[in-house]
């Protein structure tokens, strides 16, 4: 499941692609936008940076991340 969430304000949905860009969709419009809200495609031309900048900032998936148990284990 794609990391996503509503603005608090306008009801946009802001979800986090595979390639790092952000798709926004609001009503029938919908865009993409790079990680500090810029336009790249759609014609939903605008999105909260704010938003693009948080959805963007997530933490790898588990499984990508070094294990800590591993780690502890080389003590």
């Amino acid at each position: 499941m794609k990391p996503s969430i509503r603005h608090p304000f306008g009801g946009a949905k802001y979800e986090l692609e595979p390639d790092g860009t952000v798709s926004v969709n609001d009503g029938e419009q919908s865009g993409v936008f790079n990680s500090l809200g810029q336009w790249v495609s759609g014609d939903l031309r605008q999105a909260d940076p704010q938003m693009c900048v948080w959805i963007t900032n997530q933490p790898p998936p588990a499984e990508e991340l070094e294990s800590s148990w591993t780690l502890s284990q080389e003590k």
